[in-house]
């Protein structure tokens, strides 16, 4: 028994570490490194500036010709500055000179000043909402063109995409410890609380058999058991509360449903989180998760698919996609049941939309949108 506990110790000793091996495989910081490294090379800029959104405040945590180190891990707070009414507001701003502008706050124009730039600006990068801003400047008198603008948003958008991987690699990592856990929390109650109950049942069975001496040691021993059996419990029970409460709660639920179809049905299958894990409420992230059972159940009966994909991401709404290389919707019998149209009124109560459509290669895709939660953890209207 000894060994068995040393074995799963160890192996939630190591949850941590494979997470963080994962995560690190993909390094954000270096995209966005060679993005500021293009602003300046491909739109003429003389310094760029990326800022990360951390918590109130905008970060400039990555640069490219800086002569200066003021401006290097700069906390600008939202509102304020350039960058903090870009990602206060949303959208793009261009100071032609940063001095005499009236739009911005001169909270930093002695760091400015001494990389002695002029004009500036800024665009948002957004992933549903603002996570951080790019910024091209130049030096002297000279201002940014409608062109230089142009490509600092295109290169944005890519930022965005950098970071939602980024969030997705995180998600499915986390994804993994909180199935991993689970899995853990199983087979403590599998293995060690069964050996406990076998080794109670045992010393009750020799209690009635022992002389007086012997059986107050055996009734210690006892004693100690269940003190062992209710601590157990009690780490079973954690290991399941904290995955349950835990923001990758849905996301866990959703890859075992994925990974269930997989070896009911021999068909591929396979899920991927866009961005981080949403927070919902309860009787939203039901629905979400009786979207995609309702959705590989539909692929099981009618699709005869060879693969499937589950999709889960989160911007201004939630969306979770099933999407099959099957048959398609031409068949009669597909979608018609009592399943999808129930779920659909249940979906467009919750202020969500749900369809069943063919895709251009012959398969089809279950889509279900829903409010996304708010940064306070409401649910935002439809």
């Amino acid at each position: 028994m000894d060994d068995d506990v040393v074995e799963l110790l160890a192996e939630l000793d190591a949850l941590a570490r494979a997470r963080d091996e994962r995560v690190s495989l993909l390094d954000t910081r270096a995209v966005l490194r060679g993005l500021a490294d293009r602003i300046r090379a491909q739109f003429g800029f003389d310094v760029s500036l990326i800022g990360l959104v951390e918590g109130r405040d905008l970060v400039l945590r990555l640069w490219s010709g800086t002569r200066d180190s003021r401006l290097h891990d700069l906390p600008v707070p939202i509102g304020l500055g350039v960058g903090g009414r870009v990602a206060a507001a949303g959208s793009p701003i261009v100071v032609p000179n940063y001095y005499r502008s009236d739009r911005i706050t001169h909270d930093f124009d002695a760091h400015v000043r001494a990389e002695g730039l002029g004009s500036m600006a800024a665009v948002p990068v957004e992933t549903g909402r603002v996570r951080g801003v790019l910024y091209g400047a130049v030096r002297g008198e000279a201002e940014v063109g409608d062109d230089a603008v142009d490509g600092l948003r295109r290169l944005a958008r890519l930022a965005g995409l950098a970071v939602d991987v980024a969030d997705g690699a995180v998600t499915l990592a986390d994804t993994a410890v909180v199935e991993e856990r689970r899995r853990l929390a199983a087979s403590l109650h599998d293995s060690v609380g069964a050996m406990l109950f076998g080794v109670g049942s045992s010393v009750r069975k020799l209690r009635e058999q022992a002389a007086p001496g012997v059986d107050d040691q055996l009734a210690h021993i006892e004693q100690q058991l269940a003190a062992a059996g209710v601590a157990l419990r009690e780490s079973i029970s954690r290991l399941r509360v904290g995955s349950d409460r835990d923001p990758v709660r849905l996301t866990a639920d959703i890859a075992e449903s994925v990974h269930a179809f997989s070896l009911r049905s021999g068909v591929t299958a396979s899920f991927v989180p866009v961005g981080g894990a949403p927070r919902l409420d309860r009787a939203r992230t039901a629905l979400v998760k009786r979207v995609v059972d309702e959705g590989l159940l539909n692929v099981e009966k009618h699709a005869r698919a060879r693969s499937v994909v589950v999709t889960l991401a989160v911007t201004d709404r939630v969306t979770v996609a099933v999407l099959d290389d099957g048959v398609g919707v031409a068949e009669p019998a597909r979608g018609t049941g009592a399943g999808l149209p129930a779920l659909r009124r249940q979906v467009e109560r919750a202020g969500g939309t749900l369809s069943l459509i063919g895709t251009e290669d012959g398969g089809a895709v279950l889509r279900c949108e829903l409010p996304a939660p708010s940064p306070s953890g409401e649910v935002a209207n439809a």
